[in-house]
């Protein structure tokens, strides 16, 4: 039934007649009476028993009559609110993150987007950049790196340099070589750095996929590794040795993008946490 139904039934149980009720709605009083018996149709039961003078709710129309009733309500509220939010920022977001990135810069962005938008709710779900762009359709949009995903709209956000990063104090054959999890043409480059570095063949011997556990093993001195320019500012640098990273002579580098649809603009929550992103990702190059 329409909304418009419901609101025919609550205004016959108010009327109690039918012409009462079709001067309240502004139509004519066949007209009350046919839509009414389409009603009833519908609903396969007897909602008034009509006399001359008056209109009696039968026990079931009862029922009818104040689900019908609750309809009206709900809507008018709605309504209200609609008219007392418009243009408010609201609803439900759904974000696909590389872990790289859910650990170092979504914190703060995060942190700014609820300080201007609380009333919207956050869904976060941090992997690698190839299980974010398989699960692409789960998401309004998405924060990968080194990748772009096919038929989305991809925008740069970052481009990191790399660092050699070699614990102080330590002889260089009694640490490890710590791998980060990524793409293979990436592990390639710094398969060939590290080989033209220390003239050597490159066997990591400790492979994670999370950050926080790489830097944690740095910290404690277990092996070197080769990190993205984000990531060194948790660290203290005077520990470390930090070279830049070439490949021939040009500086190994890292793209972040936000992928996503042109439709979801439509959504201002979705649009909002965009244009933040793409603002932070604009003010922390200069």
């Amino acid at each position: 039934m329409k909304v418009d139904d419901y609101r025919l039934l609550a205004t016959l149980s108010e009327a109690k007649t039918l012409r009462k009720a079709a001067e309240k709605l502004y139509i004519s009083q066949p007209a009350v009476s046919q839509r009414l018996k389409s009603i009833e149709d519908e609903w396969g039961v007897q909602i008034f028993i009509r006399t001359k003078k008056a209109l009696y709710t039968t026990g079931v129309g009862e029922r009818i009559i104040a689900h019908a009733k609750k309809v009206v309500d709900e809507e008018r509220l709605v309504k209200d609110y609609i008219a007392a939010n418009e243009g408010a920022v609201e609803g439900k977001i759904s974000i696909g993150v590389s872990s790289l990135i859910g650990y170092t810069i979504l914190p703060d962005i995060l942190a700014k987007y609820l300080n201007d938008f609380p009333n919207v709710n956050v869904k976060i779900d941090v992997g690698s950049t190839n299980e974010i762009i398989a699960n692409q359709g789960d998401y309004h949009l998405s924060i990968i790196r080194g990748s772009r995903v096919l038929n989305k709209e991809n925008e740069l956000l970052y481009s990191d340099k790399h660092y050699l990063v070699t614990p102080k104090d330590v002889e260089l054959e009694d640490l490890a070589v710590i791998e980060f999890q990524a793409d293979p043409d990436y592990i390639t480059h710094i398969k060939n750095y590290f080989e033209a570095r220390f003239n050597i063949k490159y066997e990591p011997q400790i492979f994670v996929d999370q950050i926080t556990t790489c830097r944690e093993l740095l910290r404690k001195k277990v092996g070197i590794t080769v990190l993205p320019e984000l990531v060194l500012d948790g660290l203290d640098l005077d520990n470390y040795h930090i070279e830049e990273v070439l490949v021939g002579d040009k500086p190994l580098t890292r793209d972040t993008f936000i992928s996503y649809d042109k439709s979801v603009l439509m959504l201002p929550q979705v649009e909002s946490f965009i244009n933040l992103i793409k603002k932070d990702s604009i003010s922390g190059e200069n």
